[in-house]
């Protein structure tokens, strides 16, 4: 099972990085319409809750291994990051990108160091299991992966035909 998701988290980095090419330094941290977060914002977002999740115990970001700009909790929930003043990191579109690789490859060299099982229960989390939690991973990185297409395009940008 866990080699089925962690198959599928390697399409999703595949298809995100798909997603950054020839993404413009400049609309990396531009919100493309009110209501609507940055394509860096979303990088954010994918670190944090990957980082987190793998390499980290529950919820509690302080037992997160891994340290990162992106790793920050203003990307934490879409509310919160949307209703304050735009994230902004002194990053361009490849540097985020890197970033975001990093943290990734980083964070599931920590969980296979676990060897935990798809049923054990996280710490700090109630009701996950590594396994759901790994599942869930999968759907969030697609999902957040499609958003930044659609930022692209209403920032006015060609992107790869996907």
């Amino acid at each position: 099972m866990f080699d089925a998701c962690l198959k599928l988290l390697e399409l999703d980095y595949f298809e995100l990085g798909e997603a950054f090419k020839g993404l413009k330094d400049e609309n990396v941290w531009k919100r493309p319409a009110p209501g609507l977060l940055s394509v860096g914002e979303m990088a954010g977002h994918i670190a944090y809750w990957e980082s987190i999740r793998l390499a980290g115990e529950g919820e509690d970001l302080s037992k997160c291994k891994i340290v990162s700009p992106l790793i920050d909790p203003a990307f934490r929930y879409f509310s919160g990051t949307i209703s304050s003043q735009p994230q902004q990191r002194n990053m361009t579109a490849e540097q985020v990108h890197a970033e975001l690789l990093r943290v990734h490859q980083e964070s599931v060299a920590h969980f296979k160091s676990l060897s935990v099982e798809p049923t054990t229960p996280v710490p700090g989390l109630d009701g996950w299991t590594y396994g759901t939690q790994l599942e869930y991973l999968v759907f969030h990185i697609a999902y957040h992966t499609g958003q930044i297409y659609t930022a692209r395009h209403l920032l006015g940008e060609q992107t790869p035909d996907n």
